[in-house]
């Protein structure tokens, strides 16, 4: 079983992106410090894949959810459950809540490579996996708080 996690991040609003190039982390320039926090519920480890994006997802743990976002950065979805969640911890996460209009806020999780015992979070508005909102990117760090083993 993958141990309860909650994340306690802190995030800035890229201002500089430009979907024409590749960035490299450093170029990207942020502005704002958000803090948001997360709770990921004790789970079985994963060992199958997820089904396509094109199929219905997987059952959703309803404590599975955004459990602060003062500044309401995550465009809504701390009211809404989450509508699929697939969970590699610590590996990679990715999450998604509808929030409208064909929108969900998608948010991407995954072990950091420049800060050793921190969670890399990256969070936009999309419609689909490439079509980002370039107004709405945050991005930011998580200390990890593990709960227990389940």
């Amino acid at each position: 079983m993958l141990p309860e996690r909650l994340l306690e991040c802190r995030l800035g609003r890229i201002t500089n992106f430009n979907p024409s190039r590749e960035q490299a982390p450093s170029e990207l320039t942020y502005e704002g410090d958000h803090r948001l926090a997360l709770f990921l519920p004790s789970i079985p480890v994963r060992t199958a894949e997820p089904p396509r994006s094109t199929l219905p997802p997987e059952p959703v743990d309803p404590r599975t959810r955004i459990v602060a976002d003062p500044d309401g950065i995550a465009a809504g979805a701390a009211a809404k459950p989450f509508e699929r969640v697939v969970d590699y911890w610590p590996e990679r996460v990715e999450m998604t809540t509808p929030i409208g209009n064909g929108l969900v806020n998608l948010i991407i999780l995954q072990r950091s490579q420049t800060k050793p015992g921190l969670i890399d979070l990256f969070m936009t508005r999309a419609t689909d996996a490439v079509s980002w909102d370039e107004k709405h990117l945050y991005s930011g760090h998580c200390k990890i708080r593990e709960q227990g083993a389940g």
